[in-house]
């Protein structure tokens, strides 16, 4: 079952007097509920653009959008704001953890907004940081522990109030290697044991192979799409593989590693 739906999605910037750059062009996507979604292509590919427009970040010049049968392009400011609060969790590349609160106060952040009780917090707290290894640090500062540790505590976050759909941009990409495939292990098994739908943008094919399924994107337009089987390392090749045909800037191309 679709729990996201995409109709002819269309972005454009600048006004009409000048000139108009599209990023996306009638772009359609379904993406059904616990899939492991990623969206990758060149800089300029229009992959942010998508994903700000799908989690509602941004609004599209034409198109429109369903979460969870709810049609979210057509909801007022206030109606979008209660219901990104309570459906979304976001997890971003430069993390977006408060340095004035410790890392637990940053991870219950979506249950304070959503007025749970402190009892309840607590032990939603308790459970996701140690799903994610990161309960001795919860009483630290962003300022205190590792960027792995704060990414998982960014994902402990985006989880907390177990949101319909999980939005990833980039989260690996100002990690080392070995912080990387933490974080990606982490989303993974969170994705195995919550069944959560995770849509990821990512120009690391190392991250992407942690995916069910890549969406490719050209010129604001759907380029190719693959699903991985039993082997994950032959997924990998297959990313490769289409990214080669992509072309694009070769910094678009992180250090292959497995």
């Amino acid at each position: 079952m679709a729990i996201l739906v995409a109709e002819n999605l269309s972005k454009k910037y600048g006004s009409k007097r000048s000139i108009q750059y599209e990023a996306l062009n009638r772009f359609n996507l379904a993406i059904n509920k616990s899939e492991f979604v990623g969206i990758m292509g060149p800089s300029g590919s229009g992959k942010t653009t998508l994903l700000n427009l799908l989690s509602t970040i941004d609004t599209p010049t034409a198109g429109k959008i369903s979460i969870n049968n709810e049609k979210v392009t057509s909801m007022s400011n206030n109606k979008l704001a209660k219901f990104r609060r309570k459906e979304m969790g976001f997890v971003f590349q430069d993390y977006n953890l408060l340095d004035t609160l410790t890392i637990g106060e940053n991870i219950v952040l979506p249950l304070t907004l959503l007025g749970k009780k402190v009892t309840v917090m607590e032990k939603q707290l308790v459970t996701v940081a140690k799903q994610l290894g990161i309960d001795a640090i919860i009483h630290k500062r962003t300022y205190e522990v590792s960027g792995g540790q704060l990414q998982r505590a960014a994902i402990a976050r985006a989880i907390i109030h177990n949101p319909t759909v999980i939005f990833a941009d980039e989260p690996t990409g100002n990690l080392d290697s070995k912080a990387s495939l933490q974080v990606m292990e982490s989303l993974r098994d969170l994705h195995e044991l919550h069944q959560t739908t995770t849509v990821m943008v990512t120009h690391d094919p190392f991250a992407a192979s942690f995916c069910e399924r890549i969406i490719f994107i050209k010129d604001g337009k759907l380029f190719n799409e693959i699903h991985r089987g039993e082997n994950r390392q032959a997924f990998f090749q297959d990313i490769l593989n289409v990214q080669s045909l992509l072309g694009g800037n070769t910094d678009d191309l992180q250090t292959v590693r497995f």
